[in-house]
């Protein structure tokens, strides 16, 4: 897929409990070209790094302990800086009561693990453009 190099150097947070899971997700997006890919086990962690790092985009599992995904983006939209940041929600459950939460909560797109590379640049890219 092609993805223009201004895009390529967006910053994109990767929050996952799982680090299998992040590697996997962090390994696509350099493969893709993207130069600037953090990530974080947590909801709060992320929210740490947030406040440091101008993040682009966060692609954040749902079940985390801590904070769940939700619980992580709920709190994002607290924070005037952070607020408004395209936000990924990845997720095994496709259970139609967390898609209408995710929706409600105004998750901005939603995928269901496991998903394919190419689904998630693409996804991705059209939130950053």
């Amino acid at each position: 897929m092609d993805i223009a190099k201004e895009l390529l150097q967006s910053k994109i947070l990767i929050v996952d409990d799982v680090l299998s899971m992040r590697s996997l997700t962090k390994a696509i997006l350099r493969e893709a070209g993207f130069a600037h890919v953090f990530d974080t086990p947590d909801g709060q962690e992320a929210l740490k790094l947030m406040r440091k790092v101008k993040v682009n985009i966060v692609v954040c599992d749902w079940n985390m302990p801590v904070m769940s995904g939700i619980e992580f983006f709920k709190a994002v939209q607290e924070e005037p800086k952070l607020a408004g940041t395209p936000f990924i929600m990845l997720t095994s459950s496709s259970e139609t009561s967390k898609v209408k939460e995710a929706i409600e909560a105004g998750i901005t797109a939603y995928m269901i693990k496991p998903f394919k590379p190419a689904d998630l640049l693409k996804k991705i890219n059209s939130l950053l453009t």
